[in-house]
């Protein structure tokens, strides 16, 4: 493998890291997190029972999406582009920015104390990782 590609292996499975570790977080949280409550104007404990209940369900959704995604790319990773597979980059590409893009103007819309910055990272680590993984100018991916 060439040492282009290594960079970009490593970049990416750090980006799966983050995206199985946000998923976790919020698959396993008991509560809402901080900035959804400072959002809200409210404890988790004060809302109604129905709607603390779908807020923490959505918030469960998202972590075992974002869960889901990081496992699914450690495998795209190991499996497809380190064998030099060019397509599994675009895969990689198009599902990190037609979930995150989104994911990232919600949160800014919420606000500035939450961790957007964390996601715009996440984004440009990716970007950067897909675009240095490209084929070499011979246009063989190894």
């Amino acid at each position: 493998m060439e040492k282009r590609l290594k960079i970009a292996v490593i970049m990416l499975y750090v980006f799966a890291a983050y995206l199985i570790i946000f998923g976790l977080v919020y698959l396993f949280s008991p509560t809402l997190m901080p900035y959804h409550q400072k959002f809200l104007g409210i404890a988790y404990e004060e809302l109604d029972p129905k709607m603390a209940f779908l807020s923490l369900a959505s918030m469960k959704v998202i972590g075992s999406l974002a869960l889901s995604m990081g496992i699914g790319f450690v495998m795209i990773i190991k499996f497809q582009l380190c064998r030099g597979d060019a397509w599994a980059r675009w895969i990689i590409l198009i599902m990190s920015l037609v979930a995150l893009v989104p994911i990232l103007f919600i949160t800014l819309r919420i606000g500035l104390y939450t961790p957007w910055w964390t996601i715009a990272v996440s984004i440009i680590v990716m970007s950067v990782a897909v675009i240095i993984s490209k084929t070499s100018p011979d246009n063989k991916f190894r």
